[in-house]
């Protein structure tokens, strides 16, 4: 006999058989005596289950109430945050009418005829900041990180630079092994050692003091030099952004911890990065000629610039080389996260900084918003929407653009984070910028 079975109540159940193929050799009585051990079954297992506390369905509301109750406040807060959010960007200047901002490649002053100068001289008497310039600015930070080997990634940047007329030299460095260590790893101890104090006349502490261990990070940065007609050194230094999984923990150790050489509390993280790229860097670049960097250093230009992880270092670096004595003459900040405690900190490191030092993010760009307890230093080109606004050294009235809770939209954010971080999602809205200006 097949028989299919359906659990119900007892009260409800009777003899359930749908299908029945009995034999003539089975008498009634057994069909019935089978039926009436399956009705009592049904009933011990739904006695059974009503005892061990099974209640009925939405029995109790408590729970739905608390859930309802919960997304009208949210949403009522949403909403008054973006009410509010709406207002008080209606008090920032666009940036196409801020002034600090040219649609030029160049300033009219400039003298010189090569792209990589006219990207180096971006000071024009009318304005701050030269469009075209950060542009190709950006788009050389981001050029890091396109390829599987530090080989092939040193052959995309030379073609990239040499076919836009850039002629000056590049150094690709990935921080596997201490710049200029002359120990490779074919010497046995005792010629390492002797090799080690070896006395050149000081020219060089050749062999670096830098942790490998700690340091094996591909690519960390590139440095392009070039000398000019006029004698001027322009060396300019591109920090890569998250890549490797060792700088997915990097970005995590978010703590906020004292730095002598700064004077202030800034992101760990950020920081060790930053130092272990000033040291790696000081062999390669032009010493300044005197410790009052404008004063005596100018015969030599730094530049730094990077994307997401690496703007946040770039600044940190181009802190370090100033207080060091090197003319830093420009910072750009592509995406970067915030890397000083608060108020007072962004205070000391600003009068670090130089005059142009710029942080171009979107608000829809998470990474930005991040560590949530940190603030930002420079001036602010910040895309909302289909708008652009310009915030000059964030401070006093304009606080409120860094906070999170009144500007972080959770849930555009999920859903255009990969597209609105990449590098070619910043260029195609500063060409949008760019178009707008001139056609007012």
């Amino acid at each position: 006999m097949n028989t299919a079975l359906v659990k119900i109540p007892e009260k409800y159940a009777t003899i359930l058989i749908t299908h029945a193929s009995v034999s003539s050799s089975r008498s009634s009585s057994n069909l019935l005596l089978r039926s009436k051990h399956l009705t009592n079954g049904l009933g011990r297992y739904f006695a059974t289950n009503t005892k061990q506390g099974h209640k009925p369905k939405y029995q109790d509301y408590r729970s739905v109430t608390v859930v309802v109750a919960t997304t009208v406040v949210a949403l009522s807060a949403s909403l008054y945050t973006r009410h509010l959010r709406e207002q008080k960007l209606s008090t920032l200047t666009l940036a196409k009418d801020c002034g600090l901002l040219s649609a030029a490649t160049s300033s009219p002053s400039t003298t010189t005829t090569s792209s990589s100068q006219k990207q180096s001289i971006i000071n024009p008497s009318q304005s701050k900041y030269s469009l075209p310039s950060l542009m190709e600015t950006i788009t050389r930070a981001g050029l890091l990180g396109s390829t599987k080997s530090v080989k092939d990634e040193i052959h995309v940047l030379r073609k990239w630079h040499a076919n836009r007329g850039y002629n000056g030299g590049i150094v690709v460095r990935d921080l596997s092994r201490p710049l200029f260590s002359l120990n490779f790893g074919h010497e046995t101890n005792d010629e390492a050692e002797n090799t080690n104090s070896v006395d050149d006349g000081g020219a060089g502490n050749m062999i670096d003091n830098i942790d490998v261990d700690c340091t094996n990070q591909r690519e960390c940065y590139y440095l392009y030099y070039e000398i000019h007609s006029n004698g001027k050194t322009q060396q300019q230094i591109f920090c890569r952004g998250t890549t490797l999984f060792a700088d997915v923990l990097t970005c995590l150790q978010t703590w906020f911890v004292y730095d002598e050489e700064l004077g202030c509390r800034v992101h760990h993280g950020f920081n060790q990065h930053a130092n272990r790229i000033v040291e790696d860097v000081l062999p390669l670049l032009v010493p300044p000629r005197g410790s009052g960097g404008e004063a005596g250093g100018n015969h030599a230009t730094v530049e730094v610039c990077g994307h997401s992880l690496g703007g946040a270092v770039a600044m940190l670096v181009a802190i370090k080389l100033k207080k060091r004595g090197y003319f830093v003459t420009r910072v750009t900040s592509l995406a970067g996260p915030r890397f000083c405690r608060g108020v007072e900190e962004r205070k000391i490191l600003q009068a670090w900084l130089p005059k142009e030092t710029i942080n171009i993010e979107n608000d829809l760009d998470v990474v930005t918003y991040l560590p949530f307890r940190g603030v930002l230093v420079g001036d602010r080109l910040w895309f909302v929407k289909d708008k652009a606004y310009m915030v000059e050294s964030l401070s006093g009235e304009n606080d409120w653009s860094e906070s999170v809770w009144l500007n972080l939209r959770l849930f555009e954010t999920i859903f255009n984070q990969s597209k609105t971080h990449r590098v070619r999602s910043y260029v195609s809205r500063l060409e949008q910028l760019v178009e707008d200006m001139n056609n007012d």
